[in-house]
């Protein structure tokens, strides 16, 4: 279900947008709301709050790489994500660099 989720996303920012800027943001806002939300369900310990989030909302962009591929794919899947990561990074601080 979340691959799907993420799929799903990945293929409506591409078509909307055809840049390779807005998926790189996009799975960087993606990976950041994920750990936030994973990182408040640690901080509340409220049960069901913890079983829901645990249950819809996967940890983080390589949580989903990490369940769903393994052996090389695995491997090439987490660099492919560390380098989104750089491309969201260098973004971000051109970003703040351009309008300091």
């Amino acid at each position: 279900m979340d691959l799907m989720i993420l799929l799903i996303l990945v293929i409506v920012i591409v078509i909307i947008f055809k840049d390779t800027k807005s998926l790189v943001y996009a799975l960087g806002i993606s990976d950041i709301f994920m750990k936030l939300v994973h990182f408040i369900r640690v901080q509340v310990d409220v049960p069901e709050f913890s079983d829901l989030i645990n249950h819809y909302i996967p940890t983080g962009l390589v949580g989903i790489i990490n369940k769903y591929a393994e052996g090389i794919f695995n491997v090439i899947l987490s660099w492919m994500y560390i380098i989104v990561m750089v491309m969201f990074l260098f973004y971000l601080v051109k970003y703040l660099i351009k309008h300091k």
